[in-house]
C-alpha cells in the first residue's frame, strides 16, 4: 500500500504534533488495522508510545466520517462496515495528535526551541501490510531555519519539505531534527555527512567536526566502504544526559556539554560517536536473526545482544585508540574502568550473557535496587568477552579484525538473513580454532568466572591491584538534601548481612546523627570488623540494626604494560 504522511507543528509550546495519514485501501477490504510501534529497534523495552495519542479521527476523501475503534494497546481499526457512508469511497484520511515532551534518543520532543521527531512515536503502520515508498511532509514554524534527517529529500519547492523512504521500516528509522540548531558537515568517500548540534555548548578546544570525520574515515576504510548514500549525526547537548541510538544512515546522540571541556569526558564522547556509528554495520546490517524484519507490537527476544552491543562496545574504544585519538594508556584506563564495574557486579554469578540478552526487555532497561545483584549488562560483559576474544585470537596470529571480516562477508552474501549463535560460534572457530570457540562459548553461555588477569597477561599486560584497608558498609547512598538514604545494597556485603534495606534512611551510627557530609567521611571514623549500631527509618518506623564493618573489595588500580610491542600487536595489529 502507498501512504502519505504529514506532520504539522503549529504551536510548539503545546508539544503537540498533528499526524495526518492519507491512502487508498483495496476495494475488497472493509477494515484496516493501524498500529503505532510499542518499542524502537535498538532500545529493547516496551515503551507504549500510543499513550501519547489523542483526538483520533478518520474520514473519506469526500469528508464522510469513518468509524475508528481502538482494539488493542496500540492498534486502531478503521471499519468501513460500521461507517454510515452515502457511497463507496476507498480513499481515507486518518489524523491524530501526539504529545511530544520527552527529550531522549528514543522519544520525541517539541518545544519553542526545536522539534526532535523520533518517528516510531509518531507514524502508524498497517498490520500485515507492506508500505511501499511512503512520503512524509513536514510543516513547522517558518522561524525554524534548519532540518536535519537521513531521509531522501523529494521537495519540489523551497518552502515545502517532503521526504521519502523505500518502506515503512526505513521511514521510521530516520530521526528528524528541526529548529535553529548549529549545522555543519563533511564528505568522506564522496558521501555527504551532516552534523546537527542542538543545545548549549561551553567553550572548549576540541574539534568535534574533524574528529568525527576521522572516525568515519577510519571505520569506513576498515569496513571496506560506506553502505549508505548520506549520513546524519544529530547531537543533543544537555546537562547530565548520555546516550545514543543507531539508525541505518544516521544516529541520535545525547551528551553533557560540561564533559566536553575535560579530556576524559571528551574521550567518552568520541567513544559514543564511534559506538553509534559502528552500529551502521553491526546491528543495522549484521544482526541477530530475531532483529528484523521487525514486529513492532511484541518483544523481539534474542540471546545475541552480546553480539549487537558487546562487540560494538569493544570496537568503539579500540577504533579511537587505533586511529590515534587516544593513547594506549587512555585506552587501557577505559578497560580498567570496565573491569572494575564487572568485578563489582555480583549479578555476573547468576546471569549469563545469553540470559542477559534475552531478558533485556524486563531487566537492563528496567533497572531497580537489586539489578546489580541479580543480572549483568550485555554491554559491559559483552565488551569484556570480546576484549578477551581478541587476545585469545592473537595467540593464533589472528585478531578481532579477522572475525569482523567474516561477519561482514556473511552479511554481504546474505543481506536479508540474520545470524544465529551457532553461526557466530562457527565463525570464531574458523578464525581461531575449536579451543578458542569453546572458551568463548563458555564466556557467553555460562556464569563461570573468567580469568581475565591470565588472559591479559598474554597481551603483555599486568593487573595492578589496589588493596587498601578501608572500612566498607556495602551500600550505595542516595542523598536527599542532607539526609542519607540507601539506594542499593551489595549482595553479601556488610549491610546485606546485617539486614539493611534499599530505601532505609540512615539516621545515626552508634547514636551519632548521620547527615550527608558525615556519611561521606565514614571511612575515616569506622573500623574494620568492629560492630556498629545503625539507626534507620524504614516505612516511618525506627529500627536499630547491628552491623559489622567490612573491608572495601580490591579494585584494579591500573593495567600496566610490561611488553609494549606485544600489547600493540594485540590491540593495533595494523601497526606491526
Amino acid at each position: 500500500m502507498k501512504l502519505s504522511y504529514k506532520l504539522i507543528i503549529e504551536t510548539p509550546s503545546t508539544h503537540q504534533v498533528r499526524v495526518i495519514i492519507e491512502g487508498k485501501k483495496e476495494s475488497l477490504e472493509k477494515t484496516l488495522d493501524f498500529f503505532l510501534p510499542r518499542w524502537s529497534p535498538g532500545s529493547y523495552m516496551m515503551r507504549e508510545y500510543s499513550r501519547n495519542i489523542s483526538r483520533m479521527e478518520a474520514s473519506t476523501k469526500n469528508g464522510e466520517r469513518l468509524d475508528v475503534e481502538q482494539i488493542d494497546t496500540s492498534v486502531f481499526k478503521i471499519d468501513w462496515n460500521k461507517s454510515e457512508l452515502k457511497k463507496e469511497d476507498d480513499f481515507f484520511t486518518l489524523s491524530y495528535w501526539v504529545y511530544c515532551h520527552e527529550l531522549t534518543v528514543r522519544t520525541s520532543h517539541v518545544d519553542d526551541s526545536h522539534a526532535f521527531l523520533h518517528l516510531p512515536t509518531l507514524l502508524m503502520g498497517i498490520v500485515n501490510t507492506y508500505i511501499e515508498d511512503p512520503t512524509i511532509e513536514l510543516v513547522f514554524p517558518p522561524i525554524w531555519s534548519h532540518l536535519t534527517t537521513g531521509l531522501k529529500d523529494i521537495s519540489v519547492k523551497r518552502e515545502v519539505f517532503i521526504y521519502t523512504a523505500p518502506n515503512y521500516d526505513d521511514l521510521i528509522d530516520s530521526p528528524i531534527e528541526i529548529g535553529c540548531h548549529e549545522t555543519d558537515g563533511f564528505q568522506v568517500m564522496g558521501i555527504d555527512h551532516h552534523l546537527a548540534f542542538y543545545g548549549a555548548q561551553l567553550p572548549h578546544k576540541e574539534n568535534i567536526k574533524e574528529d568525527t570525520k576521522k572516525i568515519v574515515e577510519h571505520i569506513g576504510t576498515f569496513m571496506g566502504g560506506l553502505p549508505y548514500a548520506k549520513y546524519s549525526f544529530i547531537t543533543h547537548f544537555s546537562p547530565g544526559v548520555f546516550g545514543g541510538l543507531e539508525h541505518a544512515n544516521s544516529t541520535a546522540l545525547q551528551f553533557c556539554p560540561t564533559q566536553i571541556t575535560n579530556r576524559k569526558g571528551y574521550v567518552n564522547y568520541l567513544a559514543l560517536v564511534a559506538h553509534e556509528y559502528f552500529h551502521t554495520w553491526n546491528v543495522k546490517r549484521i544482526r541477530p536473526l530475531e532483529l528484523g524484519p521487525f514486529h513492532y507490537l511484541k518483544e523481539a527476544h534474542t540471546k545475541l545482544l552480546w553480539l549487537a552491543e558487546g562487540l560494538t562496545s569493544l570496537m568503539d574504544d579500540l577504533f579511537i585508540y587505533r586511529m590515534g585519538l587516544i593513547t594506549l594508556e587512555e585506552y587501557l584506563d577505559m578497560q580498567k574502568e570496565n573491569l572494575n564495574r564487572y568485578y563489582a557486579t555480583p549479578g555476573k554469578k547468576f546471569h549469563s550473557l545469553d540470559e542477559s540478552s534475552y531478558n533485556a526487555w524486563i531487566k537492563l532497561y528496567r533497572p531497580d535496587e537489586n539489578s546489580n545483584n541479580s543480572s549483568i549488562s550485555y554491554y559491559l560483559k559483552g565488551g569484556i568477552v570480546f576484549f578477551a576474544l581478541n587476545i585469545l585470537l592473537s595467540e593464533k596470529n589472528k585478531s578481532i579484525n579477522d572475525f569482523l571480516s567474516l561477519l561482514w562477508r556473511d552479511y554481504q552474501q546474505n543481506p536479508e538473513r540474520g545470524l544465529t549463535a551457532d553461526q557466530v560460534y562457527r565463525m570464531i572457530e574458523e578464525v581461531g580454532g575449536s579451543d578458542v570457540r569453546n572458551k568463548f562459548e563458555v564466556m557467553t553461555s555460562t556464569t563461570e568466572d573468567i580469568d581475565l588477569e591470565t588472559i591479559c597477561s598474554k597481551a603483555g599486560l599486568r593487573f595492578d591491584w589496589e588493596k587498601g584497608e578501608v572500612p566498607w558498609l556495602g551500600i550505595e547512598p542516595d542523598f536527599k538534601g542532607d539526609s542519607v538514604y540507601i539506594k542499593s545494597v551489595m549482595l553479601d556485603g556488610p549491610a546485606f548481612k546485617a539486614g539493611l534495606n534499599a530505601g532505609d534512611e540512615i539516621i545515626a551510627i552508634n547514636g551519632m546523627r548521620i547527615l550527608k557530609d558525615r556519611f561521606n567521611e565514614h571511612a575515616k571514623f569506622l573500623r574494620i570488623n568492629e560492630n556498629y549500631n545503625i539507626t534507620v527509618c524504614r516505612l516511618s518506623l525506627i529500627h536499630n540494626i547491628s552491623l559489622i564493618a567490612g573491608v572495601v573489595p580490591a579494585k584494579l588500580k591500573g593495567i600496566v604494560v610490561i611488553d609494549k610491542a606485544l600489547t600493540e600487536k594485540v590491540f593495533n595489529p595494523k601497526t606491526n
